[in-house]
């Protein structure tokens, strides 16, 4: 016979809790995952698990489900949670609660994850000819490279390539693009 694993002892816990400690439990969770870097919010969060048995396994089963199921619509993290975890009607009620309550901030966080994808700092290009190649069609071909920076938030990170010209083309085509959807949000 296999050990339970954390995330069915938190069900286990969860669905054993009563309302009201579930309720707080989810309220912090979820006033953590708005703002993390909030040092309130943690203080907050840690006082709630000491003064709630056993909630130190509920409360990290439930952000990581929550903050998994920020991307996605609120009746479906309601039904994630009833039909993968069997909570009862009461329980799936609060969290449905919840996140009605705090669906501004859940939103925001929504979008501000779709773009952490890093900032483009400095872009560098060269243009250069094919001189020798095992394929006779590429001699001669006139090719692009390009060394793209972006910052990652914790780092800087340098990427590589190499373009055709059409290929060039194409990129530089999707990059006006993208800047004009910028211009036109900002």
């Amino acid at each position: 016979m296999s050990e339970p694993t954390s995330e069915q002892l938190a069900v286990d816990f969860i669905k054993t809790s009563t309302d009201q400690d579930f309720k707080v439990l989810t309220e912090a969770s979820t006033l953590f995952l708005t703002d993390r870097y909030n040092n309130d919010r943690l203080a907050n969060l840690n006082k709630t698990i000491e003064t709630i048995e056993n909630s130190r396994s509920i409360t990290k089963f439930l952000i990581k489900q929550i903050s998994d199921l920020i991307q996605t619509d609120q009746p479906k993290v309601v039904k994630h949670f009833q039909s993968n975890f069997g909570l009862d009607d009461s329980k799936c009620t609060i969290i449905k609660s919840i996140l009605e309550k705090y669906a501004d901030q859940l939103k925001a966080i929504k979008c501000s994850q779709s773009l952490m994808i890093g900032q483009l700092v400095d872009m560098e290009w060269k243009f250069g000819v094919t001189a020798s190649t095992s394929h006779v069609d590429k001699l001669g071909q006139a090719f692009l490279q390009i060394k793209l920076v972006f910052n990652t938030g914790d780092k800087v990170e340098s990427r590589f390539m190499e373009l055709t010209l059409p290929q060039f083309y194409s990129f530089l085509l999707e990059m006006n693009k993208a800047r004009s959807q910028m211009d036109y949000l900002s």
